[in-house]
């Protein structure tokens, strides 16, 4: 092996490394993205639920219908 090509070895390995840190660093910052996604997703969720904040007998009948129909009673 010639001088030169240890000389493009070595910086083909140190590029490898850098390239490997910034895979794991995406990856890392890919998870934390995914788990406030579904953080946020459960908070939507749970602040569009009308259904526990207003009690059906306080509902108008255009609401009521539509509680009946999305808890499948009517």
């Amino acid at each position: 092996m010639t001088n030169t090509e240890r000389a493009e070895l070595a910086r083909l390995r140190k590029e490898n490394e850098a390239l490997k840190k910034k895979v794991a660093q995406g990856e890392a910052v890919q998870q934390i993205l995914g788990k406030a996604y579904e953080l946020l997703e459960g908070i939507t969720e749970s602040s569009t639920d009308t259904d526990e904040q207003i009690p059906p007998a306080l509902m108008s009948a255009t609401e009521y219908a539509k509680w009946l129909e999305r808890t499948k009673l009517s």
